[in-house]
């Protein structure tokens, strides 16, 4: 089993993010993360965030699926339908809340697409402990 890596959108205000990656109150009862071009070849436990230079947390992956049309509409924080939405054959992360919030300050630079990620190895190098920013 393995935990993949993926860069959440700068242009998200932190105030938005930090509601959206709540522990305490999350502000939905599932997560669907799209994942880019390619399907993981191991089965993944946990989807990190890295934010603005920094890895803010995980969540558990509860599967990995192409989405065929069955994903619900997608929803913004004020319960209003998403401008964005899941396109057909897309691959996506299915995670359950909470988002576990990484109190550590641990560092990552960002990135497009996904990357597989064993968080107590990287923590240890150098690249962790230096922020870019």
């Amino acid at each position: 089993m393995a935990d993949i890596i993926k860069t959440w959108p700068a242009f998200i205000s932190a105030k938005a993010t930090a509601r959206m990656f709540s522990e305490s109150v999350p502000p939905f009862h599932v997560y669907f993360f799209t994942l880019g071009r390619g399907m993981p070849k191991q089965k993944i436990d946990r989807l990190w965030f890295t934010y603005q230079g920094r890895i803010i947390g995980w969540f558990p992956v509860e599967e990995i699926i192409v989405n065929v049309g069955q994903i619900p509409v997608l929803n913004r924080l004020d319960g209003g339908e998403s401008d964005w939405q899941i396109k057909k054959d897309a691959k996506v992360a299915i995670c359950n809340p909470p988002c576990v919030r990484l109190k550590e300050r641990i560092f990552m630079d960002g990135f497009r697409g996904w990357r597989y990620f064993d968080f107590q190895t990287y923590r240890g190098t150098s690249d962790a402990r230096i922020g870019m920013r």
